[in-house]
């Protein structure tokens, strides 16, 4: 939900590089590089290969980006998994 409303945030569809990091379903660190898919003000969607948990925070570190600018570093909750494609789950996470 957006912070400014009950209305849903409008994503702007983007791709941008992202280097995602936290903590795994073994409980284990990682690091994976993807591309984001959308952004809005309350959140990101990107695809990611490394299984996390429902509710996982991750850092992320978005490289030029037209919405969040030049390298930002944001910290997000995993809200919303997607269909796997080619090995790879659709993930959606609201801003902390």
């Amino acid at each position: 939900m957006s912070r400014y409303g009950s209305q849903r945030a409008e994503r702007e569809p983007e791709s941008s590089a992202v280097m995602i990091s936290g903590i795994d379903m073994k409980g284990e660190r990682f690091q994976e590089e993807s591309n984001t898919i959308n952004v809005s003000e309350t959140g990101i969607a990107f695809y990611m290969q490394t299984s996390v948990w429902m509710d996982a925070h991750l850092e992320l570190e978005v490289r030029s980006s037209p919405f969040l600018g030049p390298r930002s570093r944001v910290k997000a909750k995993v809200v919303r998994f997607g269909t796997p494609i080619g090995g790879k789950r659709l993930v959606a996470a609201r801003f902390d």
